[in-house]
């Protein structure tokens, strides 16, 4: 009973939040007011919250069918010639990171190692992985980064995009699928219990694979496989994606741990100009990208932003972004970063190591 108590406390505070940013009209208000909300209750009553961790896995297999209904064989083609601007943007954005976290740890004195996995731009739970590869690391350091640097950048980046660059409010989500003339009233009775089940056997592949973010990619290299074999790929009801940005909104809010770190406010402080000027670096980038390859602002932003994958695609596709595009760059990030970013912090352990 407590815990189905906290998680309708924690429902009603996402659910508030949602109808004030709404009110307000802020982009992706229900990941972002659901977000705010649930990060400011959390951190200011310090109550026992809960939410299922099965949500986001169920909001990541959603969001990997939605993506993967962007891509097409011409945007697939097309992307081959990205590969280029792929590895510049992706050495830049992470040596710029470690940078500010080496940086970040001379100000704060905390541990050098854990503030620079901290700064490192990929995916919050993948990150986190890094923690069993690597000893010595302050997971409190590293999780309060993570999730400081996330949650600034899912609340700057879109309402960045939609005032300052002309992204589109109300983009989400028409348009997307690449057989939109097929919806799923069009679709046979079987195809709704199918669907979520082949969606759920790629998330388990990818899984069993051990593949970064397998519950994204997993449905969606699937999806992109049926879209190209022909069969149809309609797209993902407003409702269901309205549910993925609640699921992932509510879950970066509960990562806000701040008390849990020595002088917390004047790390915080620390934490969120070293993420404003990570930000800013990946919109220099953004219009780097933009010049050379004639993209809208909106989709270059989105593409450079230090962001996640899962949250940047599900942002170019609120403000009406190329998916394929933002998702195929925040991707190959990810890639580079999980196979090399290990080796390079075992080398520095092993260099201080020697070094006391």
């Amino acid at each position: 009973m407590k815990r189905l108590r906290a998680f309708m406390e924690t429902l009603l505070v996402a659910l508030v939040g949602v109808a004030i940013f709404s009110a307000i009209s802020i982009p992706l208000p229900w990941l972002i007011g659901s977000l705010v909300a649930v990060a400011v209750w959390h951190i200011t009553t310090q109550r026992a919250l809960f939410w299922p961790f099965t949500f986001r896995k169920m909001a990541m297999v959603l969001l990997g069918y939605l993506i993967g209904t962007s891509f097409t064989k011409d945007t697939l083609i097309e992307m081959g010639n990205h590969i280029p601007s792929m590895i510049a943007v992706t050495l830049l954005t992470v040596a710029f990171s470690l940078l500010l976290g080496w940086l970040f740890s001379r100000l704060t004195g905390l541990d050098l190692s854990s503030c620079m996995i901290g700064s490192v731009p990929g995916g919050l739970s993948q990150i986190m992985m890094l923690l069993d590869e690597i000893k010595g690391l302050n997971q409190t350091v590293i999780m309060f980064l993570q999730s400081m640097r996330v949650m600034v950048i899912v609340i700057a980046v879109p309402i960045a995009t939609v005032y300052l660059f002309g992204g589109d409010a109300g983009a989400a989500i028409t348009g997307m699928g690449t057989s939109g003339s097929v919806g799923w009233a069009d679709m046979p009775w079987y195809a709704y219990p199918l669907y979520p089940l082949l969606m759920v056997a790629g998330a388990w592949l990818f899984a069993r694979l051990r593949v970064p973010t397998a519950l994204l990619l997993g449905p969606m290299v699937l999806t992109i496989g049926m879209t190209i074999a022909g069969l149809p790929t309609p797209e993902l009801p407003v409702g269901f994606i309205d549910l993925a940005q609640i699921f992932i909104g509510v879950h970066i809010g509960l990562q806000m741990q701040p008390r849990d770190l020595p002088d917390w406010k004047k790390i915080m402080a620390y934490t969120v100009l070293t993420v404003v000027v990570l930000v800013l670096s990946g919109f220099g980038l953004g219009f780097g990208l933009a010049f050379i390859y004639d993209l809208p602002y909106t989709t270059a932003l989105l593409s450079t932003a230090p962001g996640g994958m899962v949250e940047m695609g599900l942002t170019a596709v609120a403000v009406g972004g190329d998916v394929s595009v933002v998702t195929s760059y925040q991707l190959f990030r990810l890639l580079l970063i999980m196979m090399f970013v290990p080796f390079f912090f075992k080398w520095l352990e092993k260099r201080r190591t020697r070094a006391t």
